[in-house]
């Protein structure tokens, strides 16, 4: 590909404008050329229609190994090229984030149990528990919700799913704050630091089993100690780090937007299409995992060739103006009506959709509903300032006056 970068999405413009980034591309290039978050060239995708063919597409996938010209290097000489110690790298091949096709599939057959709809229902009177505690001890005028509501509640569920004692919730959220703040000097020695910490729970689990998930994976012997590792990694991080941001964001929307607020409390019934619409408007989400094309293809009229990195941006493709009626705003009664016909792919699309989207859209209905119920007046305290990642949509802080 010889063409200039149409778009760099490190771009001050782009970071510091999350929403309105990319929706100039949507009508005229929803498949351009760009500069990536690696500094890597490649496809932007944007268009809602193009970012699910290019996440359903079986020849694009995570791992370049094997790929010709840009994606030649193996999976591993991509992660070492990003300051990857070499001890790391079992771990990092394990993720479910790095595994394409049937390995992929076999390890999230093995733990989507957790995640269906009926275990999800049983833990609605645990998530209400945690909920009431924390808003109990909020205030009593003002407070953050990132820091005193969203993560505590986010870290408290996944890791009482998983079986992270509570004694341990302290080192997730600084492990999750160093990875996602992303400095390289920092991601090493706190990788090191979770990796290890894994492997004695693992072991604690393997002596004295409980009735959690790590518990249950401990047990299968189609598993080694690594995959187990990867996995918890996995579903800690993105179960409280993601989650957390997810209610602040939505949180905030609703704040400014008393007509849905009223609509809620009038209808409380339409709070599930209030958390799916929160979710395509307001997600934590902005990019997806890079991928590359193994062949060949077009998306969108674009021709993509064998080993191109592929980036869809799931906020750009949730604000498209073809898909969405109200592409910018929350259309809460409009969502009731689309429903799952809607399109939006906050959750992500294809065969790494979110596995744990049942337990995100109850947690983000109890906590945001309760919220709101407690507190009908509650509102922010100035413009709260977003962290400039190219692949969030996070506040920095949630500042709020209760009453």
């Amino acid at each position: 590909m010889s063409s200039e970068p149409v778009v760099d999405v490190s771009d001050p413009a782009v970071l510091g404008d999350p929403v309105g980034g990319y929706d100039h591309l949507l009508a005229e290039r929803p498949v351009c050329w760009a500069r990536l978050p690696g500094g890597q060239e490649g496809w932007l995708v944007t268009g809602n229609a193009e970012v699910r063919a290019v996440l359903t597409h079986p020849a694009v996938r995570n791992d370049p190994t094997g790929l010709p010209g840009r994606g030649a290097r193996t999976q591993e000489e991509v992660f070492l090229a990003l300051g990857t110690p070499p001890e790391h790298l079992p771990y990092l091949r394990a993720s479910l984030l790095s595994l394409d096709g049937a390995e992929h599939a076999r390890l999230r057959r093995g733990i989507g149990h957790a995640f269906s709809a009926s275990r999800v229902q049983a833990l609605r009177p645990r998530v209400q528990e945690i909920v009431d505690g924390l808003l109990d001890g909020l205030g009593p005028a003002t407070a953050d919700l990132l820091e005193e509501y969203a993560y505590p509640l986010a870290m408290a569920v996944v890791c009482e799913l998983v079986g992270v004692p509570e004694a341990d919730w302290a080192h997730w959220y600084r492990w999750g704050k160093a990875l996602v703040d992303g400095d390289p000097a920092r991601i090493t020695p706190t990788l090191g630091e979770m990796f290890a910490h894994c492997h004695e729970l693992v072991d604690r689990r393997r002596a004295e089993p409980r009735a959690d998930l790590l518990s249950e994976v401990v047990a299968r012997d189609d598993l080694t100690d690594v995959d187990v590792v990867a996995l918890v990694v996995f579903l800690v991080l993105a179960g409280h780090e993601t989650m957390a941001h997810l209610l602040s964001n939505a949180a905030l929307a609703l704040m400014r937007d008393p007509a849905q607020r009223e609509l809620l409390r009038a209808e409380p019934g339409l709070w599930p299409a209030a958390v799916r619409e929160l979710v395509r408007t307001d997600g934590p989400v902005q990019l997806a995992r890079l991928r590359y094309a193994a062949t060949d293809l077009e998306v969108g009229g674009v021709r993509i060739s064998a080993g191109d990195a592929v980036q869809a941006v799931l906020g750009a493709a949730n604000r498209d103006p073809a898909q969405f009626a109200c592409p910018r705003h929350a259309d809460v009664r409009g969502q009731a009506e689309r429903g799952a016909r809607e399109g939006g792919v906050g959750f992500g699309w294809g065969p790494h959709f979110c596995l744990g989207v049942a337990l995100a859209k109850v947690e983000a209905e109890i906590a945001l509903r309760s919220l709101f119920d407690r507190f009908p007046s509650v509102a922010p305290v100035g413009e709260p300032a977003w962290v400039p990642l190219p692949r969030g949509r996070h506040r920095v802080a949630l500042e709020v006056a209760l009453r």
